[in-house]
C-alpha cells in the first residue's frame, strides 16, 4: 500500500517540523511493510527568513539555522524531490492526486484553517474528491467557526467531511466545527503527534558543548514577539531577581540568543530552564515533555481565540490541569504582568511533574490507539 502524509513543514518553526516528523515516524511504525511518504507539497509559502536584526553575528546564526532546517527536511522527513507551492486549489488537488496514494493521512497542525486561501471555498488540505482513504489525524482548523463560513464553504465542507474514513481532531474548537457536519461519535480526539516523540538529550547537549555555552540553572526562556510592549517590564522583573534571559531570537534584553538551533536540538533545550514564557503551542508541549513550567499567551484574540474563548493553547492547558494558571491571556486584551510573581508561585503548585509524566504516557497511547484503529 502507498500511504501519503499531507502535513505542514519546511518553515523555520521547530514545532511544525517536529509534528511532521513525529507523524511520519508514527505512521511508518504501524505500516512497516508499506510505502510511507510525506507529500512534497505546500498550499502556501513556508516562512523562511532571518529574524529582524542588524547584528552580523545574529544574521550568521540565522543562516546556520536555515541550513539546519533544510537538512532536517532532507534527512529526517526524507523529502528529496521538489516540493512546490501551489496556491490554486484545483491545481493542488490534481497534483496530490497524481501520486496515486491508496491512503492519505492529514495532520497535524492547523492545516484545516481557511484564512490562507484567497477564494471562497476550502483549501486543498481538505482533499475534496481525492480518490483515496482519507484520514484526519490530530488535525486542527485553528479559529474557524461554523457561523463565519459562507454558504459555499458549508456545502463544500459537508461534502469533504462525508468522504473522510476517520476523523481525528486535535482540539475542541475543531470538534465543534465538524460537529455541524457529522455525528459526534465519528469525531475522535487525537493528541498532538509530538507527544509520541522521545527526546534525544545528547543532541541538545552536543549543540551546547559545540557552542561552549553553559545555561545557568536560574534561567528563563522567553519566546516573545518583538512588538510586545510589556516585554521590557517582564524581563526587568526577572533580571532584578538574578535570572538569565535566554531567547530563540534576538532581543535587546537577551542575555543568551539561541537562534541557530535545528529542530531536534531545540526539542531538548526546554529542560535547561526554570521557566518558559511563550506564545507557541509546541513550546508548551516540549515544556511538558521536559518537565518545565511555562506561561503561554496569545497575540490576538481575533486570530487565535474562538468566540467562546477557546484555543489550542487553552485546550492543552486544560488537558493537563494547568488552566488558568499557565495562561497569561491575550496581548490585545492588555495582558497584565503586574502579579507575575504570585501567578508563578500558583503555577508551580499545580505543575505536578509526576502527574504530567503519567498524562504524557496516556496521550502517547491515545495517539497510537487511534492510528492502529485506522489500519
Amino acid at each position: 500500500m502507498k500511504i501519503g502524509l499531507l502535513t505542514y513543514y519546511g518553515d523555520l518553526n521547530c514545532g511544525t517540523n517536529l509534528q511532521a516528523y513525529a507523524t511520519y515516524m508514527a505512521i511508518k511504525s504501524v505500516y512497516p511493510n508499506d510505502i510511507v511518504e510525506v507529500i512534497p507539497f505546500h498550499g502556501f509559502k513556508p516562512e523562511v527568513r532571518p529574524y529582524k536584526s542588524f547584528n552580523p553575528a545574529s544574521i550568521f546564526r540565522d543562516i546556520i539555522r536555515i541550513q539546519k532546517y533544510k537538512k532536517f527536511k532532507y534527512e529526517w522527513l526524507n523529502i528529496k524531490s521538489e516540493d512546490p507551492i501551489i496556491g490554486n486549489v484545483e491545481t493542488a488537488l490534481r497534483y496530490i492526486a497524481s501520486f496515486s496514494f491508496d491512503r492519505i493521512y492529514v495532520g497535524a497542525d492547523t492545516l484545516l484553517e481557511l484564512d490562507r486561501i484567497a477564494t471562497d471555498g476550502l483549501s486543498a488540505y481538505w482533499l475534496k474528491d481525492i480518490k483515496a482513504d482519507k484520514i484526519l489525524i490530530a488535525a486542527s482548523s485553528k479559529n474557524v467557526t461554523y457561523e463565519n463560513l459562507s454558504s459555499r464553504q458549508r456545502d463544500e465542507m459537508e461534502h469533504a467531511v462525508r468522504q473522510l474514513k476517520y476523523i481525528g481532531i486535535r482540539d475542541s474548537a475543531t470538534t465543534k466545527l465538524l460537529s455541524h457536519f457529522t455525528l459526534p461519535e465519528k469525531i475522535h480526539h487525537v493528541p498532538d503527534p509530538t507527544f509520541t516523540m522521545d527526546i534525544d538529550r545528547d543532541i541538545t547537549r552536543q549543540y551546547l558543548e559545540k557552542k561552549r555555552l553553559n545555561i545557568p540553572s536560574k534561567s528563563v526562556f522567553m519566546h516573545l514577539y518583538g512588538s510586545d510592549a510589556w516585554a521590557d517590564g517582564l524581563t526587568k522583573y526577572f533580571k532584578s531577581l538574578g535570572y538569565t534571559i535566554v531567547t530563540p531570537r534576538p532581543y535587546k534584553f537577551s542575555d543568551i540568543v539561541l537562534n541557530d538551533m535545528g529542530p531536534l536540538e531545540q526539542l531538548g533545550i526546554y529542560g535547561y530552564f526554570e521557566l518558559v514564557i511563550t506564545h507557541r503551542f509546541h513550546d508548551c508541549v516540549f515544556c511538558l515533555k521536559n518537565g518545565t513550567p511555562f506561561f503561554v499567551y496569545v497575540k490576538s484574540r481575533k486570530t487565535f481565540m474562538t468566540a467562546d474563548n477557546d484555543s489550542k493553547h487553552v485546550s492543552l492547558l486544560k488537558d493537563f490541569g494547568l488552566y488558568p494558571y499557565g495562561f497569561l491571556g491575550c496581548v490585545d486584551d492588555s495582558i497584565c504582568i503586574d502579579n507575575i510573581s504570585e501567578r508563578y508561585h500558583l503555577l508551580i503548585q499545580y505543575f505536578n511533574k509526576e502527574e504530567i509524566k503519567a498524562r504524557l504516557r496516556e496521550l502517547r497511547q491515545e495517539y497510537f490507539n487511534f492510528l492502529n484503529a485506522t489500519l
